[in-house]
């Protein structure tokens, strides 16, 4: 019989006859992984804020804090902006004016300045022209009795130009008189720009030891001689001159009126005129002279009104409009056409026609309305609205934006009137 094999039975599963023996290793144990010497620098800077620096920092805010809680309740101010109304209205209104008070005209009335001016002109007309040369001479008598000179005695120059006087005159003894004398005949020659001498040809040809004794020397130039075509002032320079005179004084004039115009009130300026009080032409008229001046003294008048009644008649179209509650202004009235039917000079009565697109804008008074503010404790912009009806829109804001109370002053409100 074989041999028996003993069967024994194992509660495990024997390992395999291919397997090593087991060796046993410990567990590897994870080490941190080394840290760049750069990046430890970086981290030992980093330090957190030590307890007494971040108190001290908390004690900063705390008194920044005490001391802008007062501050800003001492300076708390109201702020209000008040944006008044604003209408277009196209107008095509005729108006009527008078100087005294009636139902429904405007009542008008003059200002006036006086105004002195002149300019300088050049004269158109040419004719052929003559004149003579004329000047002072001073007569001279050496002799012991008076020397009679009859009207026509000659005068001879040392140019041996010949001079007349046109009166008679006697010359004291040992003596002299100033006389007139005019050139013999008209031209340019006869000018003398210099002193000269002169001598009585009479005593002359009559051989008399007084041609010696009786002389003359002139005291002015001797000019005015002139033969030739020559400019004249006429009648149609003298009006053109006259003309730009007048609309000169009449744009500077008409803008002295403007300031001049009291407050509250309106120049109509299509109204204002300019009239020519005095005159004088120089050379005159008629005279010759390539250039002339004119010197003028005159006056500007012009009509005013009061504006608000203006305004206020202009305006009555306007919807909803009450004039006697608020006022409306016209902010371009000075751009608007003013045509003037019937205006002249000291009229009681005219008319007026107003055209063109006007700008109606609220009166808000920004002092009124900061007392009625202050008087009345208005707070809220719906509360301001309504006792302002000239105005379309209120805002109100405070300063600092938490401190909402009413001020306790009226300096701590601004009121703006955009």
């Amino acid at each position: 019989m074989s041999e028996f094999k003993k069967r024994t039975m194992l509660d495990i599963v024997p390992p395999s006859k291919k397997s090593t023996a087991f060796v046993f290793m410990p567990m590897r144990q994870d080490r941190p992984s080394p840290i760049p010497k750069k990046q430890i620098d970086v981290k030992r800077k980093f330090r957190f804020p030590k307890f007494h620096k971040t108190k001290k920092m908390f004690w900063i805010f705390c008194a920044t804090l005490f001391l802008y809680i007062p501050l800003s309740i001492v300076f708390a101010e109201m702020k209000v902006e008040i944006y008044p109304k604003s209408i277009t209205l196209e107008l095509d209104e005729t108006l009527e004016l008078s100087r005294k008070e009636s139902n429904g005209k405007i009542v008008f009335s003059e200002i006036s300045l006086s105004d002195k001016r002149s300019g300088s002109f050049s004269s158109s007309n040419k004719k052929p022209h003559e004149s003579k040369a004329t000047g002072i001479v001073t007569v001279f008598n050496k002799n012991s009795s008076p020397q009679v000179l009859v009207s026509g005695t000659r005068f001879e120059s040392s140019a041996n130009k010949i001079y007349k006087i046109e009166k008679g005159i006697v010359v004291p003894a040992n003596g002299s008189m100033d006389t007139k004398i005019i050139a013999q005949s008209a031209g340019d020659d006869f000018n003398e720009e210099n002193l000269v001498d002169f001598t009585l040809p009479a005593f002359k040809e009559q051989r008399s030891l007084k041609f010696n004794t009786v002389y003359a020397k002139s005291k002015t130039e001797i000019n005015g001689g002139f033969s030739g075509i020559t400019f004249i002032v006429g009648q149609e320079d003298a009006k053109k001159a006259k003309d730009i005179i007048i609309n000169e004084a009449l744009l500077e004039t008409k803008q002295d009126l403007i300031r001049k115009t009291p407050e509250g009130s309106f120049l109509l300026a299509q109204s204002v005129k300019y009239k020519i009080v005095e005159e004088n032409f120089e050379p005159a008229v008629g005279e010759t002279g390539e250039k002339f001046t004119l010197s003028v003294s005159g006056s500007a008048k012009g009509a005013v009104v009061q504006r608000e009644f203006l305004e206020k008649t202009l305006g009555k179209n306007i919807p909803n409009y009450d004039p006697s509650y608020y006022h409306l202004k016209i902010k371009n009235l000075d751009n608007l056409s003013f045509e003037l039917l019937g205006f002249e000079d000291s009229v009681s009565n005219f008319m007026v026609k107003v055209k063109g697109m006007a700008e109606f804008v609220g009166v808000v008074d920004s002092k009124q309305a900061r007392d009625d503010i202050f008087e009345k404790k208005l707070k809220k912009s719906s509360a301001i609205l309504s006792v302002f009806p000239a105005a379309s829109r209120v805002k109100v804001s405070f300063r600092p934006f938490w401190l909402r109370f009413f001020p306790g002053s009226k300096e701590e409100i601004e009121v703006t009137v955009n």
